[in-house]
């Protein structure tokens, strides 16, 4: 069986460290006899990981536990007893579970004072108001009011104050 190159992509690291079937890598070593653009390409891993061997990462030295500590102990004693007591009764998932309550909580209440506070009905709102009879009333004698009844009956005009106030002022006063 012939390898294609893309197959080289999935199994290259398998083939370095040497974990590939038997059947495979036979199959791995043939293309690559074949391939330069795959053998070049398997060199490159090689050389890659060859470095990663030989780099060591940086070792602390042995007295920086100590440092750490002590630096540590030091900020706790500046923040003050109140922030280490509140960190230690409450974890900080506490924290934000208790701020999202609260958040809904609120949220909750204000969409129920919204949705359930009073609104006058259409058939209220569709109802004279008091004042504006009242006017019409005090400016005139009643045969005035009597004789304009069917305007008042219009319930468009009487929602607009200011009809009914020049209809006080044009209506003649009888004595």
């Amino acid at each position: 069986m012939m390898m294609k190159c893309n197959d080289l992509e999935t199994n290259a690291i398998a083939y370095m460290d040497g974990k590939l079937p038997p059947a495979q890598r036979n199959a791995m070593e043939l293309h690559l006899a074949v391939c330069p653009a795959c053998r070049e390409r398997i060199e490159g891993f090689t050389q890659v990981l060859g470095l990663l061997d030989e780099w060591e990462g940086v070792q602390p030295s042995s007295f920086f536990q100590t440092r750490l500590t002590a630096r540590l102990e030091e900020e706790a004693v500046t923040q003050g007893w109140w922030k280490n007591a509140w960190r230690a009764w409450i974890p900080r998932p506490v924290t934000g579970s208790l701020f999202a309550i609260v958040f809904a909580v609120v949220v909750t209440v204000g969409v129920v004072l919204l949705r359930y506070s009073p609104t006058p009905s259409p058939v209220e709102m569709s109802q004279p108001a008091a004042p504006a009879v009242a006017v019409v009333a005090s400016a005139g004698d009643e045969t005035a009011l009597y004789q304009d009844l069917p305007l008042l009956e219009d319930w468009e005009v009487l929602r607009n104050f200011e009809v009914l106030q020049e209809l006080s002022n044009t209506t003649p006063v009888m004595q």
